[in-house]
């Protein structure tokens, strides 16, 4: 019938991420300056016939994260029947400076809203790529000193 879908392709030695969304979650970027959602307008898959999709682009700093994510996570619920929630997300998103931490933060957090015996309702897909941060540069050689 219909598929979401997110399309990106990154370059590593830029950062530089272009990116189209048809229907599904937006990305979450951690950057230096704080998290950002990365929306690009489009419909999901097989939905429309001859759907156009708005193509962006953003760059990953060296350090930053960018999160992507199945609604899975977002829509779990507790035993009271409430969301986990995107806002959840997104501050869980904040509070990491590294990828796998991240996802392992998420995980943990989702264990401890949902509590024991939960019957998950959708998939749970989640997955970090971190740019690597710059790497300081060595110290210029020095020249041979002459011997007193």
């Amino acid at each position: 019938m219909f598929v979401t879908g997110l399309y990106g392709v990154l370059d590593p030695a830029t950062g530089r991420l272009r990116y189209a969304n048809a229907g599904h979650n937006p990305p979450y970027m951690h950057t230096g300056n704080g998290v950002v959602e990365l929306r690009a307008t489009g419909m999901p898959l097989g939905l429309l016939p001859d759907m156009s999709y708005e193509e962006k682009e953003a760059t990953l700093g060296p350090g930053d994260i960018l999160l992507l994510h199945s609604d899975g996570l977002a829509e779990a619920h507790n035993p009271e029947r409430q969301m986990f929630g995107f806002p959840r997300l997104a501050a869980l998103v904040a509070g990491c400076r590294d990828g796998q931490e991240l996802i392992d933060r998420l995980l943990g957090e989702l264990e401890g809203f949902t509590g024991p015996g939960w019957e998950q309702e959708d998939d749970i897909t989640l997955v970090a790529v971190q740019r690597a941060a710059v790497p300081t540069a060595a110290p210029a050689p020095r020249s041979p000193q002459p011997v007193p």
